[in-house]
């Protein structure tokens, strides 16, 4: 970790050579300077048992090269984690390989638009995709993470529709193929209208801030928490949820009674809230 303040900047010799045959953790983070690159591609590169990867900005002349050639290809068949806060540069598509991969978080690099058609995370859990705010999703339709649980969506501001289904064999351009779903955090997507998701094993959901969002399904037998708040637009709920208790509307101003539509057996009026007084709602 590095953050050398006001303070004068180490000076490194321009042939950096690091070597830690057995370092299996490695996190540069900070404000990083020119004069550190060449330590930093060294580290790298300095083992091959690295398995959990920590990049946090701003490394603003670490290039889209050695993400996908130090990282990605150096390091595919060993990361169990990766995190690039913001460091993916100017990188557009990123194509990413690993049997091993178990969580990824690529917050922040706002350019990146797409995965490549071979990218493949057979045992990926867990995916952050915050202020990603171009990235197409259309590389979930396909089998790239179909272990994935925990999915975070937030500033995304090109998706208009999404469509999650625990089965495949659609070729709607929104559906996403996710079995296996869990937890979904959708948040300040300024563009996103309409959103279904329908999972089996799905247990909590939140879907916030999403100003023009009219439309949310949601159909899991063992979800039993929703958080849908701040979605000032929205004009119908379908929900499809027998255990759940507790229903969080706060802010969803245009949302009326006979634009809901609950099939909540174990909802009660005390387990609704919308911010301002006991909601009434029609329960199937």
């Amino acid at each position: 970790t590095s953050d050398w303040g006001t303070g004068s900047t180490p000076s490194y010799s321009i042939h950096v050579d690091v070597r830690f045959p057995k370092l299996k953790r490695l996190a540069i983070e900070g404000r990083l300077y020119h004069g550190e690159l060449p330590l930093i591609r060294s580290l790298l590169r300095s083992s091959h048992q690295i398995t959990h990867l920590r990049l946090g900005g701003p490394i603003p002349r670490l290039c889209d090269f050695d993400i996908e050639i130090a990282i990605m290809k150096f390091h595919n068949n060993t990361l169990e984690e990766l995190i690039l806060d913001g460091c993916c540069g100017k990188i557009i598509s990123l194509e990413i390989k690993s049997t091993r991969l178990r969580r990824l978080d690529l917050s922040g690099c706002k350019s990146l638009s797409e995965f490549q058609p071979d990218s493949h995370c057979p045992n990926l859990e867990e995916l952050d995709l915050s202020n990603c705010s171009n990235l197409s999703l259309s590389f979930l339709k396909s089998k790239f993470c179909p272990r994935l649980k925990v999915l975070k969506l937030r500033m995304n501001t090109t998706i208009e529709e999404m469509y999650s289904a625990d089965k495949g064999g659609n070729d709607s351009e929104h559906q996403l193929y996710l079995p296996h779903l869990e937890h979904i955090d959708i948040r300040d997507c300024p563009l996103l209208r309409h959103v279904s998701i329908r999972s089996q094993v799905l247990t909590t959901a939140e879907v916030r801030g999403c100003n023009h969002m009219q439309s949310l399904t949601v159909s899991s037998p063992v979800l039993s928490t929703l958080c849908v708040a701040w979605l000032y637009s929205l004009e119908k709920i379908t929900l499809d949820c027998p255990v759940l208790t507790c229903l969080d509307l706060t802010g969803c101003y245009k949302l009326s009674n006979k634009g809901m539509q609950l099939k909540c057996p174990a909802l009660q009026s005390s387990g609704i809230r919308n911010g301002t007084n006991d909601a009434s709602y029609g329960n199937e």
